[in-house]
């Protein structure tokens, strides 16, 4: 009998969707994002598998000494950089490359021994980290001791703006050719909608995953997760009962429901409305609030379902953008969630 949640990660759907990258961005180079444990899909499984990858993005300097340990030797990209002295230290000893965003950054660098490689950050339209891009030639040199490999900066709406991205990309571009560096600003937004974006470096974050950018799915990228979980019980249910906290599901006639053991401790979103899982290929509905623990569902009188058998709450069948959308999020949220408890199975 099952009793374990599951997510059930498909390397070889990440390698394809890897593999629409290069097709969509065929003459850049490819950062592979695999920041936050990967979107929650463990990052060391994904890099090993992404041997069509020519560098790793992570967000901070604890992720890139994850990779290190488990065995990923291609070059990994601090995207946040470092905070101090004892982390540009590790950063040297790891053999990791660093984003430079701010005058701290620069201060650190030009005051300890680092040999490694250096992107430069500038902003364009996000305004979170980098350089105003009218300062990169004084940031340029005041690093020239230091082995700049290029200058990248972020999309801010390439999702949702077709104008102000366009804007960003052209403002980028222009103001960064004079310095023979290579370029990066795409996103998966930026490189499956935008194609002037690409430039030397893509950097794919979400899609590599199978997830959108958007607020729909996206055919040709397959889902690399299905998050499932075991039906723990089966209970009969009279007309005008209740079924969990609040009371907000009441029976209109006598009927059955499965209980899940899962629930939002495990990264299954309480704000959900008008929830569905798969059973058997069919869609069911949740009934009554999304506990800690335990997910209800109402079977239909033909569905033959028993203790231990598991239903999908998203994956292949049901898209996390769908669920995304019942819940008032996005794709990336729910990925990112998925907690400890669930187990992480790889084939």
């Amino acid at each position: 009998m099952n009793t374990v949640i599951s997510a059930n990660v498909n390397l070889s759907a990440i390698e394809h969707n890897l593999s629409i990258v290069h097709a969509k961005a065929p003459k850049s180079r490819v950062m592979a994002i695999v920041k936050a444990d990967a979107y929650g899909h463990g990052a060391i499984h994904v890099a090993r598998s992404l041997k069509g990858a020519d560098s790793f993005g992570v967000a901070r300097l604890d992720e890139a000494a994850e990779l290190r340990r488990g065995g990923i030797e291609a070059p990994i990209v601090i995207l946040e950089g470092i905070l101090d002295a004892s982390e540009l230290q590790l950063t040297t000893k790891l053999r990791l490359d660093l984003v430079v965003h701010s005058k701290h950054q620069i201060d650190l660098l030009n005051t300890q021994r680092f040999t490694g490689r250096v992107w430069v950050k500038a902003t364009t339209g996000m305004n979170r980290l980098g350089f105003p891009i009218s300062l990169l030639d004084e940031v340029l040199l005041k690093l020239k001791a230091r082995n700049v490999v290029g200058v990248m900066s972020h999309l801010a709406s390439a999702d949702s703006d077709k104008a102000f991205t366009d804007n960003q990309v052209e403002t980028f571009v222009s103001e960064t050719k004079k310095f023979s560096l290579p370029l990066s600003i795409a996103n998966s937004a930026g490189i499956l909608s935008f194609p002037d974006s690409h430039l030397d470096w893509v950097r794919p974050g979400i899609m590599l995953y199978g997830g959108s950018p958007y607020d729909r799915s996206i055919p040709q990228l397959k889902s690399a997760m299905t998050f499932s979980a075991p039906v723990i019980a089966i209970n009969k249910i009279h007309a005008s009962q209740s079924v969990g906290y609040g009371r907000t599901w009441i029976a209109d006639k006598d009927t059955r429901v499965a209980v899940l053991g899962v629930g939002y401790a495990d990264g299954y979103p309480r704000e959900i409305l008008n929830g569905i899982v798969i059973l058997g290929g069919l869609r069911r509905k949740i009934v009554g609030r999304i506990s800690m623990d335990m997910i209800c569902v109402e079977l239909e009188d033909s569905d033959s379902v028993t203790v231990g058998e598991t239903l999908e709450l998203w994956g292949s069948v049901l898209r996390i953008e769908e669920v995304a959308s019942r819940s008032n999020t996005i794709p990336y949220t729910l990925m990112c969630g998925v907690g400890n408890r669930v187990r992480r199975n790889y084939f």
